[in-house]
Parts: structure tokens; sequence; C-alpha cells
């Protein structure tokens, strides 16, 4: 695997951090976050997009995402971070936020010196929907409001396209690439994974073994995906007009799933990175038109 190659899932799957259990992390109640004054500043554009869903004038920072691109809402927020630059310490500190939210691994060591201060956090990881829930829960009840119901609220109404499985006797088999050069699956320990699972597709992948550096991922050899022949293939785009020969790829050509036309072209965000909630709500879409 070249360099290039090699940093860009480095750094991809460790901002992922959908790794072993996810559990958001249970925190002392210090502040009275029924004050209206009470600020945020969030590192990750998912727990972003909760804050802004559930108390919008609460947000002081956010981080620099592609997903916020014509957004007004966020446009007059504080951006802490950019692309893959880790959050700037010293501008979180001048926006006197009261609670700060990353996720565990990627954001271990900032969280750690903005705790240290006695500044409140938030750290969590996102494997599955039940994570979701419980992150949207914790936040609500950090922000003090109904938590339980105000949570189901934001799901049902953002999240529209995942909250109904679609019931089928046979459910069409697919394999999800999220990269063919070294060949990457996510297994059923993954967000990926357990987003297929919920809508009801069978992945061909969810059973194996994760023997990869990156937790909740497979490693494919062309003899196995060759021998395994899915009906139907995921293929996860960066950036517009990747993979545009992935077709006639070897040994992807030889693939009925390919020779079918049944190969479909994911975003980054929303299947392998949660990224918002629309990006999740949006691959819920696309996955259901594989039913």
């Amino acid at each position: 695997m070249s360099f290039k190659i090699r940093n860009l899932f480095v750094v991809l799957f460790f901002f992922l951090t959908h790794s072993q259990t996810a559990k958001t992390t249970q925190i002392d109640e210090k502040i009275d976050y029924n004050n209206n004054s009470i600020r945020i500043v969030t590192l990750t554009s998912l727990s972003t997009d909760i804050v802004n869903k559930i108390s919008p004038e609460k947000l002081v920072g956010i981080p620099g995402s592609s997903l916020f691109k014509n957004k007004k809402e966020f446009d007059k927020l504080s951006k802490v971070s950019s692309g893959r630059t880790p959050p700037n310490l010293e501008k979180i500190v001048s926006l006197k936020p009261d609670l700060v939210i990353g996720t565990k691994g990627f954001h271990d060591r900032i969280l750690k010196k903005i705790d240290s201060i006695n500044i409140e956090t938030i750290s969590y990881k996102l494997n599955n929907w039940k994570d979701l829930e419980e992150l949207t829960q914790l936040i609500s009840k950090k922000i003090g409001i109904n938590y339980l119901e105000t949570s189901k609220q934001i799901i049902d109404s953002n999240l529209n396209k995942c909250n109904l499985k679609i019931q089928n006797k046979v459910k069409p088999n697919v394999v999800v690439l999220a990269s063919s050069k070294p060949i990457l699956s996510p297994n059923s320990r993954s967000w990926a994974g357990n987003l297929l699972k919920r809508i009801g597709l069978n992945s061909l992948t969810k059973n194996l073994d994760s023997k990869s550096e990156f937790s909740g991922y497979v490693n494919l050899s062309p003899e196995w995906l060759l021998k395994e022949d899915p009906d139907n293939l995921i293929i996860i785009q960066t950036r517009p007009g990747e993979y545009s020969d992935f077709e006639k790829s070897k040994p992807f050509s030889n693939l009925s799933a390919v020779k079918s036309k049944n190969v479909y072209r994911f975003n980054y965000y929303g299947l392998i990175n949660a990224g918002s909630l629309e990006s999740i709500n949006n691959a819920c879409l696309k996955l259901r038109k594989i039913i």
C-alpha cells in the first residue's frame, strides 16, 4: 500500500473511532444546563448536528467540515479545526465553553487537556444504532430538557428512512468496499455493518473476523470476492469521480454485480462515517433502493 493511501485510511478510520463497544462517557453533573447561556463546542460533525437540532443557540464552536458547506446556520460559528487537522486547543479555550464533545480515540488527548482545566467533556464512540440513540439522549440530558422525548423526536424526524426495516423473505446479499486497494469491507461490528442489517441487507462480510488494523473492517482477497460473487456491490467514494473505471478493473470486472450493473456508489459520509443526521438518512434511502 502506498504511503498516500495508507495515510488516508489511517486518518479515515481513526476519525471514525467506530470500534469495539461504543458507549458514551457518563459524566458528573457540574453545571446547570437549563441556563440558556451554556456554551458548547463540538469536535465532530455528528455531535454538531445533534446539538444544533436540540438547542442551536448553545453552539459556539464547531469543526470545519464539508458537511456544513452552504449551511447558513453554521456560517457565523467559530471553526476549531479544519479538514483533518486536530482541533486547536487555544481556540477552544478562548470560546469559554462549558461543554466540549468529541470522540474516543481521535480526541482523547485534547479532551484530557480540556477536562484538566475544569471544562466538562463528553467522549463517545459510534458503532451501531443504539450508540446513536444513547449519544442523542446524553446530549439532550446535558442540555437540560426531556432527553428521552427529545432524542426520540430527533431520531424519528431526521432519520425517517432508517426507522423501518423492509421485510423480505430473501435478503439481497451485498459487499461494501470501503477501499479497493487494499480491499476493505465492514463486518457486523462496524457502523456500516450495523446499518446494512438495520435496513435488511445481507452483508457477506458480516461474520468475518477483523484481522486488519482497522477494527470492524476485514481485508478481502480477490479470490474470496470472486468465490462469493455478491449480487450487489457498494463502493465508497471519498471524492467525486472516484472509481470511474471500477467496472473495467480486475478482479471486479468478473463479478456478477458488475455484469448485471448492480454497483452502487455511496458517499463516505453516512455509511462509513456517520457524519450527520442528514448523511445517515441519505445513506438509508440509497440502501433501501437495493432491496
